[in-house]
């Protein structure tokens, strides 16, 4: 079991959220000691709306993408001295119950790294890597943007993404230096707007599948260490 006194810091990407990124920071201040939010270069006020709402704000001045923004935000949650480390999306799909949830594992000592579970993947690309990373890593939801981390994991592998893997590379590279994984179903909320990321739908589609295979190559001949 994790020490009660550990850290736990929250790293959310955000990008044109300033509909949402209150409201996301205010739930995910119940459960976590710091909000890091990421401000990849946004036009609207992102950036104000997360400062006021008590977050730490790292604000790019160009638009780096997603794994770009956690990668900073776990480069700041590591100096602020984050025992564990949770990422969440900033457009309020979210529910603070279900943070709660994938910090659990963790923090009872059970799981290095948690990955939520959506109720509902709705596109065909979402669906080939789920397949695919259920079957190589006993990943259920690799995309899923609620994640949890032992600091420990970080530190060992050395960096969140090296090839735009959206999300997942950490997650294979835990897999692949034998630490514990666990799967955590959670509850995904409609969005207020429209996905920032996922905007046009063939586009998503390739973009996710990219990701699969370079994690494919990545991958192919890596066998899972023991600890």
């Amino acid at each position: 079991m994790i020490s009660p006194d550990v850290k736990i810091v929250a790293v959310i990407p955000a990008y044109n959220e300033g509909w949402t990124i209150a409201k996301v920071i205010q739930g995910v201040r119940q459960v976590v000691d710091v909000v890091v939010v990421v401000d990849d270069c946004s036009k609207d006020d992102t950036c104000i709306k997360a400062s006021s709402a008590g977050a730490y704000v790292i604000r790019h001045e160009t638009n780096g993408g997603y794994d770009k923004s956690i990668e900073d935000g776990f480069k700041e949650a590591a100096k602020l001295g984050a025992g564990v480390i949770v990422t969440c999306d900033a457009d309020g799909q979210h529910r603070p119950e279900d943070i709660s949830k994938v910090l659990e594992p963790i923090l009872k000592g059970d799981a290095d790294v948690v990955a939520g579970q959506r109720n509902k993947l709705s596109r065909f690309g979402e669906k080939i890597f789920a397949i695919y990373a259920r079957w190589r890593f006993g990943l259920h939801d690799p995309l899923c943007g609620l994640k949890a981390y032992r600091r420990e994991v970080y530190d060992k592998v050395g960096y969140f993404d090296t090839f735009n893997s959206i999300g997942t590379q950490l997650l294979v590279e835990a897999w692949k230096n034998g630490y514990s994984i666990a799967n955590v179903s959670v509850i995904v909320l409609p969005r207020p707007d429209e996905s920032r990321f996922y905007a046009k739908l063939f586009r998503a589609n390739v973009k996710i599948l990219k990701a699969m295979f370079k994690i494919i190559r990545f991958t192919i001949w890596k066998t899972r260490k023991t600890v």
